[in-house]
């Protein structure tokens, strides 16, 4: 199925992709992204990650792709 991503959503995804199983923190991320820390910026994270999950059809509370580890990060599940 096609998605309409944006370029940072399609990177965010590619990424966790790459690293299924993995936890990713938001610092690791932004640092993937950006090339800096997240503390600043952890809630955009958040939201580009919440904006990935609904193009995905994700159900935050049960995630198909994308588990959040609270307070540390994300798992990528994958399918």
């Amino acid at each position: 199925q096609s998605l309409n991503l944006t370029s940072n959503e399609f990177e965010l995804l590619s990424y966790f992709a790459k690293h299924p199983g993995k936890k990713i923190d938001r610092d690791e991320i932004m640092n993937h992204l950006r090339g800096i820390d997240s503390n600043f910026y952890s809630r955009s994270v958040d939201i580009l990650v919440s904006r990935l999950r609904q193009k995905l059809g994700e159900d935050s509370k049960s995630p198909r792709f994308i588990k959040t580890v609270w307070g540390e990060g994300y798992i990528f599940l994958g399918e």
